[in-house]
């Protein structure tokens, strides 16, 4: 059984890889078909993940906790909004302008 959870923990690594790799091609993309490709590999490595968590799962292994906290981590990552350069909070709450002038009597 040693081996089978050394095997879960390859395949967690493999999928953390793969998963930042497809992070960050979805990220830096240069064209839309990069972007997609980073997605696309983004959700396959998550459907990897999920299919070891089953067969892990299934077998009552010790790693089924690193696997779906793996997963959990990576959608985190993807998910998490990185702030563009130059953009300023207050810029972001900042009221809109007054565009309309009160009727003089």
């Amino acid at each position: 059984m040693a081996s089978f959870e050394t095997w879960l923990l390859a395949l967690m690594v493999i999928g953390l890889v793969s998963g930042g790799w497809g992070i960050v091609w979805a990220r830096t993309g240069g064209s839309r078909g990069g972007i997609y490709l980073g997605r696309g590999l983004f959700i396959a490595t998550l459907l990897f993940l999920g299919a070891s968590s089953l067969l892990a799962a299934r077998h009552r292994a010790d790693g089924l906790a690193p696997l779906g906290l793996s997963a959990g981590f990576l959608v985190i990552v993807m998910l998490w909004e990185a702030p563009r350069v130059g953009r300023h909070d207050s810029e972001v709450l900042a009221a809109p302008e007054q565009t309309w002038r009160p009727a003089k009597d």
